[in-house]
């Protein structure tokens, strides 16, 4: 059996009626309490740094959920899991938000662990000291806006509607356009269904849907191309990670993956190449540097943006996105897109899909004639059992294609 690092300190909160905990011997510094309420001091005592919180639950999982999104905000590098069983579809909407595991009561102690090392890498990468520094110096990070801070105070009442989601959107009507205009568009694919009032999208598409694509145009808009850059076009790059997106969700749902998976990769596919307009608008000339010796060398854009900037685009756009609270299993997949085998995972995930969807479309070049698009790693597929389905999704790909001729 695989083991959690001596030097990781984990706590367990146990908040089921039943069953307490197992033990678990591979977990040499790990300490067990009873209550949110104890586990939180025992999180805010300064003579611990405790980098994981396994969180178990049989009824009370509102409870659980509550707790982590406190613990995402006030202790932001600490690994949650959730484990549970029989949540509801909203409830576990929830959790994917929080969580960066969710785990049935039935998990093995393999599972636990590797959540816990998947859950412990990603933190890591993006804890690091020089990448922190790098990216906060760059000067131009968008603020979270308003409107969603509301939306997410909203969407987490069991009470809210497709009349509420609207009100609060409605106060922007720039926005409101924007959102029309997309979910008319070819993006959705819904054939000849058009709406003309917000609510009937937010009530045919789902509140969180609607929410995703406020915060993708919010993103877009805040990082809007200025004159002095011409290395790529911000405008094509967003149009390209719209058809990754289409294609992430389709990957998903011909997998019979469920909602939430959909949603998660459609959303990481929008989002996954954030990170290039933050590094083309905050480092310029260094940025330009990287991508003209990227078409000297011959080697992928990310490959050289770390040896001259120190940050890749995917590492610049993972922590912007968890800095905005964005779900764990969002984070994982931009952090990982171009180099899904470093994840660690063992199976299909959205990272899966967005890293098939960014690799197989047709690439994106910037001006100096360099592919800013995906190269596809056969050694992951072949890690998480999936290479078998590649034929069927180059076929999807080359239909995708054809369209957008």
């Amino acid at each position: 059996m695989n083991s959690v690092p001596d030097e990781l300190l984990v706590l367990f909160c146990d908040l089921s009626t039943t069953e307490r905990y197992r033990d678990f011997p591979a977990y040499g510094n790990q300490r067990q309490v009873f209550n949110t309420d104890e586990a939180f001091q025992v999180l805010d005592d300064d003579r611990f740094d405790f980098n994981v919180l396994v969180v178990r639950t049989d009824s009370r999982q509102g409870e659980a959920i509550d707790f982590l999104c406190r613990v995402r905000s006030e202790f932001p590098g600490v690994v949650r899991i959730l484990i549970s069983d029989a949540m509801n579809a909203q409830l576990a909407s929830r959790a994917t938000e929080v969580a960066h595991r969710s785990l049935k009561s039935d998990y093995t102690d393999d599972q636990l662990v590797a959540s816990i090392q998947r859950g412990v890498k990603t933190e890591q990468l993006l804890g690091d000291p020089k990448l922190r520094q790098y990216i906060l110096s760059l000067g131009n990070l968008p603020s979270f806006p308003q409107v969603l801070n509301e939306l997410n105070q909203a969407l987490a009442k069991d009470t809210t509607g497709a009349r509420e989601v609207s009100m609060i959107l409605e106060k922007d009507p720039t926005m409101v356009a924007k959102i029309l205009q997309m979910v008319n568009s070819s993006f959705f694919n819904l054939g000849n269904a058009n709406f003309y009032s917000l609510k009937e999208a937010v009530s045919r598409l789902g509140m969180r849907t609607i929410k995703d694509l406020v915060l993708t145009e919010h993103l877009f808009q805040s990082l809007s191309q200025n004159e002095r850059w011409r290395g790529f076009s911000f405008q094509q790059l967003h149009e390209r990670s719209m058809i990754v997106s289409q294609f992430a969700a389709g990957i998903c749902r011909l997998g019979g993956y469920d909602n939430i998976v959909q949603g998660q990769a459609r959303l990481a596919g929008l989002l996954h190449d954030i990170g290039m307009l933050v590094l083309a608008l905050g480092d310029q000339e260094k940025y330009h540097h990287a991508m003209v010796r990227a078409q000297e060398l011959g080697q992928p854009v990310y490959v050289v943006e770390k040896l001259v900037l120190g940050s890749t685009h995917a590492q610049t756009g993972a922590y912007l996105l968890e800095t905005w609270n964005l779900s764990p299993e969002i984070v994982h997949a931009v952090l990982f897109h171009h180099v899904p085998v470093a994840s660690g995972d063992k199976h299909f995930t959205p990272l899966t899909a967005v890293h098939v969807a960014d690799s197989l479309l047709p690439p994106l070049f910037n001006a100096m004639g360099c592919n800013l698009g995906g190269r596809l790693s056969r050694d992951y597929l072949r890690e998480i059992d999936m290479l078998h389905a590649l034929p069927e999704w180059e076929m999807m790909a080359h239909d995708i294609a054809y369209k957008m001729k």
